[in-house]
C-alpha cells in the first residue's frame, strides 16, 4: 500500500530535534481486460517530510510538527482500462504536488491530540498486513473512498483527532473537513466524523501470536444538497501475525458497510495473507496474497484477488512485481488481468 512516511525510517542525529524522510515510487501497470479503453497506466509518486521533536529541541515537552510535501506525475487512467471499480493501484493519481501534511501533535501522556492537514488513513482504518498489496481496496475502505471524496490519498484535508490510550487498548475519534483539499470555504463544504477502538493482544513467549482489532464507524456530510446525499457506515479490522522460524506471517480479515441509497459500493469483505522471509536465503524479502469483495448498488459484486512480491535489495529499495485478477470489472464487464511492478526507494 500507499507507504504513510511515518513508516519509513526517520533520519536524525542522536537526540537532534529534527529528523526527515522521504520514498520514490515508480508504478507501471498494463491490463488484459473485455472492458473498453486505455491498457497501461503509469505514475511516478515522490514524498519527502519529517517530524520535528520540540522537547528534544528544548522548547516544550511532548509537542511534535509533522510535515510532507508530495507530487504524482502519471498517465493512461485509474484501473489501466480494466473498467474496475477497486483501483489496482493505491498510487494512481491525475498529476498534483502539494503540502500532503502539516500537523502539530501534542502528547498528554496516555492521550493525544493531533490538528492540521492530515491523511485519514494514517490514523483510522488500516491494516498493517494488508499494507503490502497494491490494490487500493487494501488501504482506507473502499465504502469510504469509493463513494466520497474522503480526505485520503491522494486528497488530504484539514482535521483534528484525539487519541486515549490504555495497556492493551486504544479509541481514538476524528473530524476532518468535507471535499478536500481546497481549504477556501472550508467550514461550509460539509465534513467527515470518524471513530474506532482497537484491541491488542499477544501470546506469552518469543515468536507466539499477537493480534490486533479494530472497529469503527464514520458519517460524511456534504456542504450543499447539489453534492449529492450524505452517507454514513461501519468497518472492522481483524489481523494477526506470528514467527516460525526464520519466517513471520501474518493474516488479515477486513469488512465495511455504507448501505445509504446514494452509495456506489454498500459493502465490502477481504482477506488475506502477508509472509516475511519467503525465502530462507532471502531474509528480507516478503510475498503477499489478498482476496476483496465489493457489493455494488446496482446488485452487482465485484471481486480482486491479487498477489505481490517485494524483492528487497537493502532495507530502502526494493523491485515489487504484482498481479490481479478482477472477476465482473464495475458488475459489468467479464474479467480483466493486471500486471504490474512498482520501484521502491526510501531515503
Amino acid at each position: 500500500m500507499l507507504a504513510a512516511l511515518a513508516a519509513v525510517p526517520l533520519r536524525a542525529a542522536a537526540g537532534a530535534a529534527l529528523s526527515t524522510a522521504g520514498h520514490l515510487d515508480v508504478d507501471a501497470m498494463a491490463s488484459h481486460a473485455s472492458a473498453p479503453g486505455p491498457r497501461r497506466e503509469t505514475s511516478v509518486l515522490l514524498q519527502w517530510g519529517g517530524r520535528f521533536d520540540t522537547g528534544a529541541a528544548g522548547w516544550w515537552r511532548g509537542g511534535l510538527f509533522e510535515f510532507s510535501v508530495m507530487g504524482v506525475r502519471s498517465s493512461g487512467t485509474a484501473g489501466a482500462g480494466s473498467g474496475a471499480v477497486q483501483t489496482p493501484s493505491d498510487e494512481w493519481a491525475p498529476d498534483f504536488a502539494r503540502v500532503y501534511q502539516a500537523s502539530y501533535r501534542q502528547d498528554l501522556g496516555n492521550a493525544d491530540f493531533r490538528v492540521g492537514i492530515m491523511d485519514l488513513g494514517q490514523y483510522f482504518d488500516a491494516s498493517n498486513q494488508a499494507a503490502l498489496l497494491h490494490n487500493g481496496s487494501f488501504g482506507v475502505s473502499p465504502t469510504v473512498m469509493g463513494n466520497f471524496d474522503g480526505p485520503s490519498f491522494p486528497n488530504p484535508g484539514l482535521g483534528a483527532v484525539g487519541e486515549r490510550r490504555g495497556a492493551d487498548w486504544s479509541v481514538r475519534a476524528g473530524l476532518w473537513q468535507g471535499e478536500p483539499p481546497a481549504l477556501r470555504g472550508v467550514l461550509s463544504r460539509g465534513d467527515m466524523a470518524i471513530a474506532e477502538v482497537e484491541r491488542d493482544w499477544r501470546a506469552g513467549g518469543a515468536g507466539a501470536p499477537r493480534g490486533d482489532f479494530k472497529l469503527g464507524a464514520w458519517e460524511y456530510r456534504h456542504g450543499a444538497a447539489a453534492d449529492g446525499p450524505d452517507g454514513s457506515g461501519s468497518y472492522l479490522i481483524g489481523e494477526t501475525s506470528w514467527r516460525r522460524g526464520v519466517r513471520r506471517w501474518g493474516a488479515f480479515v477486513l469488512g465495511g458497510r455504507a448501505p445509504g441509497a446514494g452509495e456506489a459500493i454498500r459493502s465490502f469483505v477481504a482477506c488475506g495473507l502477508r509472509l516475511d522471509a519467503p525465502l530462507a536465503s532471502r531474509p528480507r524479502d516478503q510475498a503477499s496474497v489478498g482476496l476483496s469483495r465489493v457489493a455494488l448498488a446496482g446488485g452487482g459484486a465485484e471481486t480482486v484477488t491479487e498477489a505481490v512480491y517485494a524483492w528487497r535489495f537493502d532495507p530502502s529499495l526494493s523491485i515489487q512485481p504484482d498481479l490481479q485478477y478482477v472477476a465482473d470489472p464495475g458488475g459489468v464487464y467479464a474479467h480483466a488481468w493486471i500486471g504490474g511492478v512498482r520501484l521502491h526507494l526510501a531515503f
